[in-house]
Parts: C-alpha cells; sequence; structure tokens
C-alpha cells in the first residue's frame, strides 16, 4: 500500500492535551500512522509554512441548495419560507445531485470533509458523496404524509435508502425528521424505531424560531424539548440543528438525555429568528455543540471559517463578556466536538495515529494571516483565515484538493452546469 507524508507544517491536533507540534505526518491505509519523524514514504507533501488541522465537520447543512443561492434575501421569514418553498417545489432529482456537487466543491475548498445534511433525494446527494471524496452523514428527510411532496411515506422513504446506502465508504445513512412542526408523534415513534433497528442518529430543527416554541406549546401544552422527551424521541442518537429558543431546564433535559446540538449562528442571524442558543448554559450541562452552516438559501455560504468567526463574535457581544467562547472552543465546536455529536470522535476531528486522516493544510503565507507563530495559530484559525487560505485537503488519505484544484470533480464543468440551472430556479 502507498504511503504519504506531510512534512513541514505546524500540527494543530485538537487531541486531548491540545498540542500544537512541529512535527511530520505518515499516512497509510486512510488513516494517520504516526506523527513525529516519519522516516521514508511513497509520496511526501511539503507543509512548509503551513498549518495542518483536522477536516472542518459541518453539522447541519442542506447542501444541494446552493443552486438557490440569494434566493430570497433581505426578507421575513415568512416571505423567506414562501419563495424557499416555491422554488425547492420545482427542483428534480438532478437539480439535487448538481446543486450537491457545488455545494461539496465549496466545502472542500473551505477545509470541511464531512457534513451532515437533511434533505430529501439523498440517494443524489450520496452520488455527489462518492464522486466529491467528501465525508457525508445524510439525514432522509422525514415528516407527516399530509405535509410532504414525496411519493410514498417518508419514514419508509428513509429506511429505503438506509438500507441502499449503509456500510458504504463515507456515507453514513440516517432518518431527519424536519420539525416537531410537520412531524406528529406517531412519525417520531417510527422515525426512532428505525433509527434504533439500524443504530443511526437522527438529525432535526429544534426550537429554531419563536412561533415554532410557542404554536407548538399551544397545540400540546409543552415545550417541544420537552415534548419530545416526554414521547421518547431525545435520546443519545439525536442532534438538534439550532435551539435558538430553549430554556434552562430544556438544556438540562438535552444534556440528561445525550442530545447534541448543531449550532448555526450565521444562518439565525440572517434570518432575524432572534433567539440566541444559550451556549455557556450548554457547556455548563455538558451538552455536546458542533457548528453548522445550514444552507446556502439562509447563510449564502458553507464556510466554516466565516461560521466560526461569527460564533465566538455573535457571543461575545450577546453576552458583554470577551472571554465567551474563546477561539480554542470554536475550533472545538468545528473539530472534535462535530465528531463526538457524530459519535465518530475515535475516527474524526483530530490528528492521532489511528485516525482517519481527514486533514486540511492552510497556507500561513498571506496578508491576513500574517504574523503566525505557535501563540497565535488557534487565534488566526478562528479570527483570521478564509477559505481562500486552504490550500490541501485529504479524506481517507486521499489528496481531494491539491493546490487549491479540486481532483475529483471537474469543477469547471459544475460551475457552468450550476449558474445554467441556478439561472432557471431563480427566474422562474
Amino acid at each position: 500500500m502507498e504511503t504519504l507524508k506531510i512534512v513541514g507544517g505546524w500540527i494543530v491536533t485538537q487531541n486531548h492535551n491540545r498540542e500544537i507540534l512541529k512535527a511530520d505526518i505518515l499516512v497509510e491505509d486512510g488513516k494517520i500512522a504516526s506523527i513525529g519523524e516519519v522516516g521514508q514514504a511513497d509520496n511526501m507533501i511539503d507543509a512548509s509554512g503551513c498549518v495542518i488541522i483536522p477536516g472542518l465537520i459541518n453539522l447541519h447543512t442542506h447542501i444541494s441548495m446552493t443552486l438557490m443561492r440569494g434566493i430570497a434575501d433581505d426578507v421575513h421569514l415568512d416571505d423567506f419560507l414562501k419563495r424557499t418553498f416555491e422554488v425547492d417545489a420545482r427542483r428534480t432529482r438532478e437539480d439535487v445531485r448538481l446543486g450537491s456537487e457545488l455545494g461539496a466543491i465549496e466545502m472542500l475548498k473551505g477545509g470541511t470533509t464531512s457534513f451532515l445534511d437533511l434533505y430529501y433525494f439523498q440517494d443524489e446527494i450520496a452520488k455527489a458523496v462518492e464522486t466529491s471524496g467528501m465525508r457525508g452523514f445524510l439525514g432522509w428527510a422525514v415528516l407527516d404524509e399530509q405535509f410532504t411532496t414525496q411519493k410514498g411515506n417518508p419514514v419508509d422513504n428513509a429506511a429505503s435508502f438506509i438500507a441502499e446506502h449503509k456500510g458504504k465508504d463515507r456515507i453514513y445513512p440516517l432518518p431527519a425528521p424536519q420539525g416537531v412542526y410537520v412531524c406528529g408523534e406517531e412519525t417520531l415513534r417510527r422515525t426512532q424505531e428505525l433509527a434504533t433497528k439500524e443504530d443511526t442518529l437522527t438529525h432535526m430543527h429544534l426550537s429554531e424560531t419563536r412561533p415554532e416554541v410557542y404554536e407548538h406549546q399551544k397545540k400540546t401544552g409543552k415545550r417541544p424539548v420537552h415534548w419530545l422527551d416526554d414521547i421518547g424521541f431525545l435520546s443519545d442518537r439525536l442532534i438538534a440543528a439550532h435551539c435558538g429558543w430553549v430554556t434552562i431546564n430544556e438544556v438540562r433535559a438535552i444534556a440528561q438525555k445525550g442530545a447534541r446540538v448543531a449550532h448555526c449562528p450565521v444562518s439565525n442571524m440572517k434570518l432575524a429568528t432572534g433567539g440566541v442558543a444559550p451556549l455557556p448554559e450548554m457547556f455548563d450541562n455538558n451538552v455536546i455543540v458542533g457548528l453548522g452552516t445550514d444552507g446556502s438559501s439562509s447563510n449564502n455560504g458553507l464556510d466554516m471559517f466565516g461560521e466560526m468567526k461569527t460564533c465566538a463574535l455573535l457571543h461575545k457581544a450577546h453576552r458583554w463578556d470577551a472571554t465567551v467562547l474563546p477561539a480554542q472552543k470554536v475550533l472545538d465546536m468545528a473539530t472534535i466536538d462535530g465528531a463526538r455529536a457524530l459519535k465518530m470522535d475515535l475516527e474524526l476531528g483530530s490528528i492521532e495515529a489511528g485516525k482517519k486522516a481527514d486533514l486540511a493544510i492552510i497556507d500561513l503565507r498571506a496578508a491576513n494571516t500574517t504574523p503566525s507563530v505557535a501563540e497565535n495559530l488557534i487565534s488566526h484559525l478562528v479570527y483570521s483565515c478564509q477559505a481562500g487560505n486552504v490550500r490541501d485537503v485529504l479524506v481517507d488519505g486521499k489528496l481531494i484538493m491539491q493546490g487549491r484544484n479540486i481532483r475529483m470533480l471537474d469543477e469547471k464543468a459544475v460551475l457552468e452546469e450550476a449558474q445554467k440551472v441556478g439561472e432557471e430556479l431563480i427566474r422562474g
């Protein structure tokens, strides 16, 4: 088997001690074989002047919605949803695949190697995962039949998707309820049974907006988190996106049941949902929180570097406390904590021997990252770096972006087709 060594760079390990090393990395059989003086290898990457980090993990997105970028900006949430749903209803399977390829290119160019998605037609998104070389945790959208445009029952569709894709390289299928506003108790019960049977995660939007919370409370007499707890859906299988409108008692319930949270600050701010997820209280209660971009219609991008910086600044400003959410914790959210949320921390999220070689190499020889020293690397990663600083990306030890050139997809062809299809969607 071929071996690869990465030499000459700084390594932000994100290991238990959060060590920063000046060392080499040996990659063998898709995994990190050793760190330090690694000897000879079949191939070499010179990382002089660079920092090597674990591949970033986008814990909540809708990758195929790249074709809907800029489709409903600067409007109230109701108008945003109306416009988005109208365009989304016109999309074809081919549109979903193409949008996913475009999203994969964008994420790879920003150092993101893994993502958790919630959408329909996940079989088409899986094709984009396979062709791009990324790692995809793909949640088939589940909702009550009365609300869906899917053919057949969404839970049954999710079951078929899981059966077809479980065990495939870099694809992790799961059922993903849209939210309590379109998922009744029976749908959620069947979803939980499916996840238990197939031993998968579940993923859903939860307490994203105030109307969602208040309308559910009016309907059931309970806030969404407590209702999910009562019906048995709140569990350590669940990754809940947003949680911007949760009380301290709901935070404690999330913690008690071991559910995790995907925080999406840019999307929440842009849509003016008003709530700010109470991260300090979540951390005080040992809730695992990762970071997500949400989709391109509500974020306009899939840039995890921008997400990290915004995350830190939002909470500092909101709490009037510059010490809240230091750079190291935000980087944790985008790497090892994202891996913990996915129950993949033994394989992803840090640079350690035995883990999968999902890595991003960031060139620090740029105006926005100069001067760089060991003491300011973490700060630079969160506050200074941009997606354009990412030079190379590896997934499973394979070099899938080199010198900012995507190797697995024809970037030029994807962009040309996406421009054409996107114009048709936006203009109707």
